[in-house]
């Protein structure tokens, strides 16, 4: 099945006639728990018990930008340093970064460090005890299930090719389902829902051929779906439900292209999700929002943002803020909003 609900030339901008929906904005956060100030500090990672907080520190020594990784204990709240910046010039090209956290278990960090250049190592770490367990060349991904094969199956008028390249750049929205866009030679650049649990394929909004990549990110919440769709110097946060398209926050950006989405844990039938506006090697300020079943709310008690992570339990939140022109840490309680 496939159904459009926006015709529109190769140049017309989609959301251009769509009013925008009264937003708000509210109060989110509680007490400060831990504020540090003495450096740049970036990439904030909860660890899945909430008990650690992996962040980097990036520091310049002579022309060279280095980085150290440190923990924060949220039981004791000591910092402790698990690599110092001596030890990441070993990693640089032309710099050393950490390009990515993911916790392996409670106490296991795998951090991802770039060289600056095309190569990067991957440092296992007990944070915990401290130490350095493995070191290994960077993998880009983590092993998962390949929806694909699956997917295939279900949608075969679908090119192999365009099919792998539209799920590995979309955005799964549930059980067997993903909002992606093809961004393929000779494919469309609609917005389409793949749901191959109800064998279903529908377009939810046709999109400019120029427009390619500017499907940025898409979460479900109850019937509805958040997209995020950007092109040129504005993105638009839209919520498509019921067949129809609303239009919820209108913003500029830099590059279209580095615009993100990243979805927090939420509770229930509310989700707190950020939106990076620019690339990370740019002074940049976020979004945070909250959106439930009475519409979209925007963060208001945290400005500068440049970074954030919440908790499993979305009970805290860490944020990298401005302060001048450097990144400060600061975390916070998070409200129940229930």
């Amino acid at each position: 099945m496939a159904t459009a609900l926006l015709p529109v030339s190769a140049w017309a901008n989609p959301f251009a006639s769509l009013p925008l929906l009264p937003s708000s904005e509210i109060t989110a956060t509680g007490k400060t728990l831990f504020t540090l100030e003495n450096g740049d500090y970036v990439q904030p990672h909860f660890s899945p018990d909430s008990r650690y907080l992996a962040f980097a520190r990036e520091v310049l020594e002579g022309s060279t930008e280095l980085t150290e990784i440190l923990a924060l204990d949220l039981k004791t709240l000591k910092v402790k340093t698990l690599l110092d910046a001596k030890a990441s010039r070993e990693f640089a090209m032309y710099r050393s970064y950490v390009a990515g956290f993911s916790w392996k278990d409670a106490t296991t960090l795998k951090a991802s460090i770039s060289d600056g250049d095309v190569n990067g190592v991957d440092l296992i770490i007990d944070a915990a005890a401290g130490r350095l367990i493995e070191k290994k060349p960077i993998s880009l991904a983590e092993p998962h299930g390949d929806p694909s094969a699956e997917f295939a199956a279900v949608f075969p008028s679908i090119p192999p090719p365009v099919l792998d390249n539209a799920l590995a750049n979309g955005y799964r929205v549930g059980n067997k389902k993903y909002v992606v866009q093809k961004n393929y030679w000779k494919q469309d650049n609609h917005i389409w829902l793949l749901d191959a649990e109800s064998r279903k394929m529908a377009k939810l909004i046709e999109i400019p051929d120029m427009w390619i990549y500017s499907l940025r990110g898409a979460f479900a919440s109850g019937n509805a779906l958040i997209l995020l769709v950007a092109y040129g110097p504005e993105a638009y946060l839209v919520r498509h439900s019921g067949g129809k398209l609303e239009l919820l926050y209108r913003f500029p950006v830099k590059n279209y292209q580095q615009v993100g989405m990243h979805v927090e844990p939420g509770r229930g039938d509310r989700t707190l999700f950020q939106i990076i506006t620019g690339p990370s090697y740019e002074k940049r300020e976020n979004y945070f929002f909250l959106y439930d079943k009475a519409g979209l709310k925007k963060i208001k008690d945290v400005t500068a943002i440049y970074d954030l992570d919440v908790d499993s339990a979305a009970k805290l939140v860490c944020f990298s803020q401005w302060k001048n022109d450097k990144r400060i840490l600061v975390v916070r309680e998070l409200k129940n909003f229930r």
